[in-house]
């Protein structure tokens, strides 16, 4: 578990920052920088998610934790969509 990863998270949820994510999917494919608003986590330590809006999928999606790669906060803020739980 990257936890400076989850606390990146936290604190772009928590301030309602936009975070760019790499993430690589099951498949083992990456489809690059994604820009995702954080809204929740669930799951235990070994299957931890993140359920979060992608920008460019235009949905909401669930991140497995242990996949994403970087995550970076961006100075872009988001209205939330839902309410943020972390």
């Amino acid at each position: 578990m990257n936890y400076q990863i989850i606390e990146t998270i936290k604190q772009a949820a928590q301030a309602h920052l936009v975070l760019r994510i790499i993430y690589t999917d099951k498949d083992g494919t990456s489809e690059g920088w994604r820009q995702v608003e954080p809204y929740s986590f669930n799951g235990d330590d070994s299957e931890q998610g993140l359920f979060a809006w992608d920008r460019t999928k235009d949905g909401i999606r669930r991140f497995t934790i242990n996949r994403i790669n970087q995550a970076e906060i961006t100075a872009e803020s988001f209205t939330p969509k839902y309410p943020i739980e972390i």
